[in-house]
């Protein structure tokens, strides 16, 4: 069975921003699904997609990312593929045009799992992997707009501002891409994120922890999005895999993790025969399922 599933993040979306995010999501899925279909890897696949996504300045990923507060770029990603075990994460990076791809380096050029910061960058160099400038005029704006909203509070602490703005404006802080793809024998998992506004510099989320917010074994796997202290908290992906290896359907066990934390998130997995869970929490997560003999297409999350 080859299938695949790929979400551009959870959060509250524009309408006309939601549209055009079903394409790109359908062109990262397509991409992704010709490679299995070409004899690649489901890591190959994942890769390829979620490049697709970090290229696009609508999403919080590579190109676009969220700014910490002092107005610079910390990227993170991690790809995990479960049978040969791989697994490869980046925390921090800001020069980096393509994270996924440096995470996937990590994983299969070095004996470690997870790299960050300037060492993470010079290895990028090493392997010659593209820079660019991640730095887009809609992320500048978006800070101020947040800077300005905290400004105008009128709360006692800069923490309780922070809670306050996440909860009713929940587009603001939420945002990442990710993609599961199989090919009948493995399953490969991975996601990438520019992380969330007002976030101190050095701030980690769940993307680059492994069962945090990517993990993938025995057959499953899946990527998480939302505020990630939320998805850290109850380890969402490796509970997801859990439930599903222990006999419960990826839709179900997509919604009961989910249903464990308070944080805006959600989550997509699939297992070997190309089953397909998503759920999210928050009014939309625009995600696209493309697999089975047909290819059948799915679009989910693009309703409140």
């Amino acid at each position: 069975m080859l299938a695949i599933v790929v979400h551009g993040g959870a959060g509250r979306w524009k309408s006309e921003k939601i549209e055009k995010a079903i394409e790109v999501l359908k062109l990262a899925a397509q991409k992704g699904l010709k490679i299995l279909e070409d004899g690649g890897s489901p890591v190959d696949a994942v890769e390829e997609a979620i490049k697709v996504l970090e290229d696009d300045p609508l999403f919080n990923a590579g190109t676009g990312s969220s700014l910490s507060i002092d107005g610079k770029p910390e990227m993170d990603a991690c790809i995990i593929n479960d049978d040969p075990l791989k697994i490869g994460a980046v925390i921090g990076v800001s020069s980096v045009k393509n994270p996924i791809s440096l995470a996937r380096l990590i994983a299969e050029k070095t004996s470690h799992h997870i790299m960050y910061g300037e060492g993470a960058e010079r290895l990028a160099r090493i392997f010659e992997l593209p820079e660019a400038n991640v730095v887009s005029d809609r992320s500048l704006k978006r800070l101020e707009e947040v800077k300005r909203k905290i400004r105008d509070g009128e709360f006692e602490s800069f923490m309780e501002k922070t809670a306050k703005l996440i909860k009713e404006h929940p587009e603001m802080f939420v945002g990442t891409v990710g993609a599961v793809a199989t090919d009948g024998k493995s399953v490969c998992a991975g996601t990438s994120t520019g992380g969330t506004y007002l976030k101190l510099p050095g701030r980690v989320g769940d993307t680059p922890i492994p069962g945090a917010g990517t993990w993938a074994e025995g057959g499953v796997g899946a990527s998480a999005t939302g505020v990630g202290e939320g998805i850290i908290q109850v380890l969402m992906t490796k509970r997801f895999c859990d439930l599903v290896l222990s006999g419960m359907k990826p839709m179900d066990a997509a919604k009961e993790v989910v249903n464990l934390t308070h944080y805006p998130a959600g989550i997509i997995g699939l297992d070997l025969n190309g089953n397909v869970g998503v759920y999210h929490n928050t009014p939309y997560m625009p995600a696209v399922y493309i697999g089975g003999k047909n290819k059948e297409v799915k679009e989910y999350g693009i309703h409140p």
